[in-house]
């Protein structure tokens, strides 16, 4: 028990008042611990016992058991007498045992782990005055180590070759088996004698005679022992044994303690003597480990045990903890939730703030406007006042002459107008400025309070975080210490959940591991399964289609022939059943004449009788002839019939193949599937006797025939339907519904397969169901699509509402009367355990359900007169007016929730029942009435009048059934509610077109014959090219989206070509000058050639003249040379700035309108386009190399061209001028020219300038072509 739950017996103070402990402890009606309390008053709520179980036993309502955290302590129980420090030592040793988590424990009961549990309490009291050297072995050595246990040891002790101890090993392997009986002394020494040596033999026998709770005082304190060193002992230090522990250390204590120094034989030596000390101090050695080892696992233990103290008492300080952490929190979110709702109430109030601020905003615009629109006006007005007063200044001033009269009244008047409008025009200023004003103070003072506002919004704000900062730390805070206090608590719990939760974790992995392994396996074989699937079906898919239309032709061939054989077998089998029919009354009169002749007085009746017999044979033979007579003209005439259409059907025009003959195949196909639906139906209905056998016993079967009936009648509607508006419907039309012929026309042979089970007496009701409501479900659809907006099936649309009102009402009779007989037939069953309930089956059940029934019979009555008026007038190609078909709507819109009931009350009931036979439980007409009731209040009865009965509401709405279809069957039988339906059949307009299409010569049909083969011929080459179109078609796809993706660039391309021309402009502008400037160049190269020719001159006429004029005028020709030649490269330095400074001037010009124009967007992902072939002419860099070229894309345009346009404006910037100074003069003084380089010369300078022209331009056409391409 921890220091925080109570003592039993001790005086506790509750929240109920004080009381004394009864009960501490685990109970069975809650987890965890309980403290039951007997309270000093009635306050409490039992008497100690809880769901029958008593805990302890008190005063009625003196009782209650509460939490130990919510019990105060006021007096503890009595005093106990005073435990000894052993004892103490003891129960710790115990508990440290008990709460050892170590797998020891399941072995703690045996006798070693009992002894050391037992012994440790003297080690704890005399460690004082004990040596390390006497410690003897502990129990945990004692069970590591099997041979130091004294049952083994001691045996082996008497196996020594000694006769002075010949009674030892008897007595003490004795000693520990029989605790009643001392050990034997030896030589006359017994224990009695030294009462030192009585405890330790008692202590020995402790564990296995004492019980665990029942500990002995401690011995008194023993002397200290002697060194066990010497040969020889005394008898007196033998007392120190007692602080030995187990009762092995005791017995080899009390061998060791026998004075050898008494032999009991002289054969005994001294030297065995010593060797048996030796062995024996060599094992006191080994025991004295082994206790030092106890002492240590006890010292462990009593540290556990202190620290499992220090949890017990720290564990109402955490709860303590918990509970005003708990406190601290519900606080804190009652903080949270006020400032919660302050928050709430400040975004309101912010919001509404912020709704009156956008008013304000509003309201100061449209003040803005207003003052806009005044300061307008007032402009306007002060322009008329300044006009105004200037022509007052005129008029003042004198005005016009031969005016003055006229002008000063106009000016007069004038002048008092706008006096007057412009007082006005200041009012309404001042009153505009007034109202400004006041305006911009309220709209001040209202954002004044919103901004008071706002920062109070604001503190709340930061008050609303930091709260919620605290609560976050506090729960954090209080989580932790639960995560802490759950820890503590129920960590070995949870290790061990842990892993068993581990263990069951990997196998379920591994389960799944498997499970994904053979998934994947599946995988992969379903993925072969799918692609094996897929080329089969298109194989098969293949044989099919070549297949279909042998088919075609076998079916036709099949039908014929199946009819021919269907005539000969009917004709086969009625021959057949005349003949047995006439074998059998021939076997009726033998037997007849043979007993005739042993009865001779009853003759001649018997011969009356046979004559009577013989002649109705006669008549039923004739009458059999005779229908057989009829049926075999019949068939001659049909069969006549069908060989006449084969006849005519050549003679038909190809037209009438072509487009008329799926149309009027697909009439006739709607006809025959109503009729043969309606005939599976009479039948069905003949066979099982409806509608008579809902008088009477009503089977499950015949629920569902009444369903299926339904069903068939609904179908066999909806194609009367379609057939009427193909008799009636325009050829356009009647054409295009001809187009489904060949899908629905493999539904007839399922209604053929069901009319030959019911001929063989083997139909399938269920299956019959199943194709019906898919045939509606596809014949819906061909409604919705097809017959949609036609008007010529009204007849058969109301037919189809009688009809539905008709079956329903049987399905409705049918689900009563079930219910009815089954009920009646349980009731009967004397094996079946009734429970009435207190009703009586007749009144509450039976005549509620026979009134139904009456009601519907007569309802029933009602519908057949309705139908019966209804088929007449669509057999006479009339209905009734539209105005009636809601009526009918109506009616047969309300039969279903009748339906409904029946049906869902016979299947609530028939569960019922069967575990009723099945004696699973009884049969209970109060359930049954329950049933009813409840379906009847979700179908029927929902609208119910409080205080009526369900059955009342039932037969409520089949009175109103009846009455309703009383009123409608009056207007029905009226001729003036009756109308003629008029059209002409499709296919008698279509003879004539027919006929006009077919009034051609001769040599056009030959024509058209060889032009139809011609076009079949066609039509085959284009089937055969059909697959290669619908790849192409695929291909086509993805080259438009490939084309898409083309104009997109070519619109960029085009961008780029608008750009490209205007750069080739501003070339042409650039050549221009370039040009000029050429002819300024060639003119000064002129003038240069002048000069020069001018400077050669006088050097030619130097050899005539006299040495000293010589000298003198070449030299001033050389001067006026040097001169010009000075002049010219000036003029040339200019020339080159001049170009330099004006291609400079462009190329910038030309970058600013680069930079200025729209950045490219973005490339487009395209398909790669395919490259061009280079061309082999070209010289430049990029075709010369060899490399594979790669797709180009805008942005390699784009580079490709910034760098053309860069060398472009090189090329046009770089001078055309001809470098002619690098001319040599012959060094001879020939006048001649001397040698100089290939490259040097001019015309290798204008060749390579050429050649630098012809490839910019190529590179700036093959740039052209690829932008064209992309």
């Amino acid at each position: 028990m921890s220091s925080s739950d109570p003592p039993l017996g001790a005086l506790v103070e509750i929240s109920a008042g004080r009381g004394i402990v009864r009960f501490c402890g685990t109970t069975s009606f809650s987890p965890g611990k309980w403290v039951g309390i007997e309270l000093s008053e009635a306050k409490g709520k039992n008497d100690g016992t809880i769901n029958g179980i008593a805990y302890f036993s008190c005063k009625p309502n003196h009782g209650v058991f509460i939490r130990p955290s919510q019990v105060k302590v006021i007096a503890a129980e009595p005093e106990r007498p005073p435990v000894t420090r052993s004892q103490v030592s003891v129960a710790r040793s115990v508990i440290g045992h008990q709460r050892t988590p170590s797998t020891g424990l399941a072995r703690a009961a045996s006798l070693r782990s009992s002894g050391s549990s037992r012994s440790s309490s003297p080690v704890k009291g005399q460690s004082n005055g004990i040596p390390p050297s006497s410690v003897t072995a502990s129990p945990r050595s004692s069970r590591l180590a099997p041979p130091s246990s004294p049952v083994k040891r001691i045996p082996s002790l008497a196996l020594q070759p000694r006769k002075s101890f010949p009674r030892q090993a008897s007595g003490e392997s004795s000693a520990p088996l029989s605790p009643a009986l001392p050990p034997t002394p030896r030589n006359g020494y017994s224990p009695s004698q030294d009462p030192t040596l009585v405890p330790p033999v008692q202590r020995t026998s402790s564990p296995l005679a004492i019980p665990q709770q029942t500990i002995s005082p401690p011995s008194p304190p023993s002397p200290p022992p002697i060194q066990t060193q010497a040969p020889l002992l005394p008898p007196a230090p033998i007392v120190s044994t007692p602080s030995l522990t187990n009762g092995s250390s005791h017995a080899r204590s009390i061998s060791i303690t026998k004075p050898p120094s008494q032999p009991s034989s002289p054969v005994v030596t001294r030297t065995q003597d010593e060797q048996e000390l030796q062995e024996l101090r060599a094992k006191i050695r080994v025991l004295e480990a082994k206790r030092a080892d106890d002492a240590r696992h006890v010292r462990e233990l009593e540290t556990r045990l202190s620290e499992a103290e220090s949890f017990v008492a720290l564990r109402p300080k955490l709860q303590a903890k918990l509970n005003q952490l708990q406190t601290e929190l519900i606080t804190t979110r009652r903080e949270l939730s006020d400032a919660q709702q302050l928050a709430q109430l400040s975004d309101t109030r912010g919001i509404d703030a912020q709704e009156q601020l956008e008013m304000a905003m509003l309201d100061k615009e449209v003040a803005e406007e207003r003052a806009e629109i005044a300061e307008a006006e007032l402009e306007d007005v002060k322009e008329r006042l300044a006009q105004a007063e200037v022509e007052l200044g005129v008029v003042k001033e004198g005005g016009v002459p031969g005016e003055e009269g006229e002008s000063s009244a106009r000016t007069s008047l004038a002048y008092i107008q706008l006096e007057k409008q412009n007082e006005r025009l200041k009012e309404a200023l001042i009153r505009l400025r007034d109202m400004s004003q006041e305006t911009e103070q309220d709209q001040r003072r209202r954002i004044a309070e919103m901004e008071k506002d706002i920062t109070s919004i604001d503190d709340l704000q930061g008050q609303y975080e930091s709260t919620l900062i605290k609560l976050t730390n506090a729960e954090t805070q209080i989580d932790d210490l639960k995560v802490q206090l759950d820890d503590a608590l129920g960590a070995e719990e949870m290790l061990v959940q842990l892993t068993e939760r581990n263990l069951m974790l990997g196998e379920k992995i591994e389960e799944m591991r498997i499970t994904i392994e053979d998934l994947e396996a599946l995988k992969e074989l379903n993925d072969e399964l799918e692609e094996n699937h897929v080329e089969t079906e298109k194989s098969m898919q293949e044989d099919i289609d070549s297949k279909d239309s042998q088919i075609r032709d076998h079916l036709q061939k099949i039908t014929l022939l199946e009819d021919a054989c269907q005539d000969l077998e009917n004709t086969i089998g009625q021959f057949r059943e005349l003949v047995l029919q006439l074998q059998g009354e021939l076997d009726q009169l033998r037997t007849q004449t043979q007993t005739a002749q042993h009865e001779s007085a009853t003759a001649a009746s018997q011969t009356a009788a046979m004559m009577s017999l013989n002649l109705k044979l006669q008549s039923s033979a004739s009458k059999n002839q005779a229908k057989n007579i009829e049926l075999e003209i019949r068939k001659l005439e049909a069969r006549e019939s069908r060989e006449l259409l084969n006849i005519v059907q050549p003679y038909l025009p190809q037209l009438y193949v072509e487009s008329d003959s799926d149309a009027t195949s697909c009439y006739l196909f709607f006809q025959r599937l109503s009729y043969k639906t309606d005939l599976i139906n009479t039948v069905v209905a003949q066979a099982h006797g409806l509608p008579e056998s809902l008088n009477g016993s009503v089977s499950e079967t015949l629920v569902g025939i009444c369903e299926m009936r339904g069903r068939a009648a609904s179908l066999s509607t909806l194609c009367k339907r379609f057939a009427a508006i193909l008799r009636r419907c325009d050829v356009g039309s009647f054409l295009n519904i001809g187009r489904i012929y060949p899908e629905i026309a493999p539904m007839e042979k399922r209604i053929d397969m069901h009319i030959d089970l019911l001929r063989r007496d083997e139909f399938r009701e269920m299956e019959f169901v199943s194709d019906i409501l898919k045939m509606q479900a596809q014949f819906d659809h061909l409604a919705e699509t097809y017959f949609g907006d036609f008007e010529q099936d009204l007849g058969e649309r109301e037919l189809g509402y009688a009809l539905s009102f008709d079956h329903d009402l049987d399905a409705f009779a049918a689900s009563i009367g079930l219910t009815k007989t089954s009920i009646t037939a349980i009731l009967k069953d004397d094996d079946v355990i009734l429970d009435m309930g207190g009703y009586d089956p007749e009144t509450e059940l039976f005549e509620p359900l026979q009134k139904l029934l009456d009601q519907c019979k007569s309802a029933k009555v009602l519908s057949r007169k309705l139908t019966r008026r209804i088929e007449d007038l669509t057999q006479e190609s009339t209905a009734l007016k539209s105005h009636l078909v809601p009526h009918l709507k109506a009616l047969s819109n309300a039969v279903p929730e009748l339906v409904n009931f029946g049906i869902s009350l016979a299947q609530q009931v028939i569960p019922h029942l069967s575990d009723a036979r099945s004696a699973k439980s009884s049969f209970q007409l109060a359930t049954i009435l329950s049933y009813a009731k409840q379906m009847a209040m979700s179908t029927v009865a929902k609208d119910m009048r409080p205080g009526a009965s369900h059955w009342e509401a039932v037969s409520d709405s089949i009175l109103q059934l009846v009455q309703e279809c009383n009123k409608l069957l009056p207007l029905a039988l009226e001729g003036e509610n009756v109308y003629k339906i008029s059209g002409t059949a499709p296919w008698v307009t279509r003879i004539d077109e027919i006929k006009a299409s077919t009034a051609v010569n001769i040599e056009a049909e030959r024509k058209a014959t060889q032009l139809q083969e011609e076009i079949q011929g066609l039509v085959r080459s284009l089937k055969t090219r059909d697959q290669n179109i619908q790849e192409s078609g695929v291909k086509i796809e993805l080259m438009e989206r490939r084309m898409e993706a083309a104009k997109r660039q070519a619109d960029t391309v085009v961008d780029l070509e608008i750009e490209l021309s205007k750069a080739r402009k501003q070339e042409r502008a650039y050549e221009e000058a370039m040009e000029q400037l050429q002819a300024d160049l060639d003119t000064l190269e002129q003038d240069n050639a002048k000069l020069k020719a001018l400077s050669t001159g006088p050097e030619r006429q130097a050899p005539g003249m006299q040495p000293v004029e010589s000298e003198n005028v070449p030299l001033e020709g050389s001067l006026e040379t040097s001169h010009l030649l000075e002049q010219i490269e000036a003029l040339r330095g200019t020339v080159r700035f001049l170009r330099t400074e004006n291609s400079y001037l462009k190329g910038q010009d030309l970058l600013k309108e680069l930079q200025s124009l729209p950045p490219i967007p973005e490339p487009v992902s395209r398909l790669p386009t395919p490259p061009l072939d280079p061309s082999g002419l070209s010289d430049s860099e990029e075709s010369d190399s060899d490399g594979p070229l790669t797709p180009p894309t805008i942005r390699s345009l784009t580079t490709e061209t910034k760098m053309l346009y860069r060398d472009v404006i090189k090329f046009s910037s770089s001078p055309r001028v001809v470098d002619l100074s690098s001319r040599r003069v012959d060094p001879s003084g020939k006048g001649g020219k001397g040698w100089m380089p290939k490259k040097a010369t001019p015309a290798h300078q204008v060749l390579e300038r050429k050649m630098e022209a012809e490839r910019l331009s190529r590179r700036v056409k093959g740039l052209l072509d690829r932008a064209s391409a992309l």
